[in-house]
């Protein structure tokens, strides 16, 4: 992510532009706003497939392969 500045920020927060979030109760009632940093390499991967070839702009509940619940 580039700043206004120029330099590049450490910490990307979007996925495909897309904020993330993460459910913490797994059923649904706990969401928050993710860092894709947060996020590992492989899910992050899929995430970006469903966005992408999936065509999901906005998913309102997408259970990962490792069984995590996110939401963009």
């Amino acid at each position: 992510m580039t700043l206004g500045d120029g330099k590049m920020n450490e910490i990307e927060t979007t996925i495909c532009g897309n904020q993330v979030q993460h459910d913490n109760s797994g059923v649904g009632h706990n969401w928050r706003d993710i860092d894709a940093s947060e996020i590992p390499a492989s899910i992050r991967e899929e995430i970006e497939g469903e966005m992408i070839d999936g065509g999901m702009g906005e998913c309102e509940d997408f259970v990962a392969s490792n069984g995590l619940h996110y939401r963009w």
